[in-house]
């Protein structure tokens, strides 16, 4: 009977799921300005967006269509991983010189390519950057992701290669169009 309502319905909890992401996104960014003292619930919500993007994924595969905020999905997650950049960048890990370096290369490269792929690219390379500050700031959080990816991996083993050939494809395409391969 679940299943069944997933099927029908899953698309509309997809939308639903991206929506709280960008609420989420919006209180990160509100938040990330009073620096170490809320790394923590800073953490958590991180948390909270990277299990809502799992969720989403997941019920609109399940029902086999895309819901109305498909589209804003990733631009919904970008802004989440700018956000962590930018606060690793606001505790002193990163320069601001690099953050607005990547972050203008990202951009660029996104409008020469034209592809969804090549901005994946750069989700996967935000989340590195955010993952090493967590490694930095705190063991307890360090651990905690760890443990996070390793079952992230083991639970969505299929899922990842896809979206590492995905990764992989977007570098590709953006090497193409600059005619560097």
């Amino acid at each position: 009977m679940l299943d069944g309502y997933i099927a029908k319905k899953g698309f509309l909890i997809a939308d639903i799921l991206t929506f709280l992401r960008g609420l989420i996104a919006l209180y990160l960014w509100y938040i990330l300005w009073q620096g170490r003292r809320v790394f923590t619930s800073f953490i958590i919500f991180i948390f909270a967006a990277w299990l809502t993007d799992c969720l989403d994924g997941y019920f609109a595969r399940k029902s086999y269509r895309l819901g109305k905020l498909a589209d804003f999905d990733g631009w919904v997650d970008w802004g989440i991983y700018i956000s962590s950049l930018f606060y690793g960048t606001m505790l002193g890990h990163y320069s601001w010189l690099f953050l607005i370096l990547f972050v203008s290369f990202n951009v660029l490269a996104f409008w020469l390519s034209k592809s969804i792929y090549v901005n994946q690219a750069f989700h996967f390379l935000y989340i590195l950057l955010g993952f090493r500050t967590v490694w930095l700031e705190s063991i307890f959080w360090r651990r905690f992701f760890v443990l996070w990816v390793a079952g992230v991996i083991f639970f969505k083993r299929k899922r990842l290669l896809v979206q590492t050939r995905e990764f992989l494809a977007g570098w590709l395409h953006l090497l193409k169009k600059l005619k560097i391969a």
